[in-house]
């Protein structure tokens, strides 16, 4: 950036000008798309995980429900009528 006293402006990069040298290395396209693609991969199956738990959780839920088996407990039950109005 330079100033002087009637003019202020900005040095930079045109960046609507992808080829202009401006001292800094860039790397291309198809140097980042093996990084990008390993990490989508990666997220993926975090993805897929964490939906298997739920999944797994709903199925116990659901299962504990239609037996009569699942308990909650009445202090958690109390808790959550008061936060309920409250509101």
């Amino acid at each position: 950036m330079a100033i002087d006293r009637v003019n202020v402006t900005k040095r930079s990069t045109d960046r609507s000008r992808p080829n202009q040298d401006n001292g800094l290395a860039r790397s291309t396209e198809s140097e980042r798309r093996p990084a990008a693609t390993s990490r989508m991969k990666e997220l993926d199956r975090f993805s897929t995980q964490i939906q298997q738990s739920r999944m797994e959780r709903l199925n116990q839920v659901r299962q504990k429900l239609q037996s009569g088996t699942y308990r909650v407990p009445a202090k958690t039950v109390a808790r959550k009528l008061i936060d309920s109005n409250r509101k």
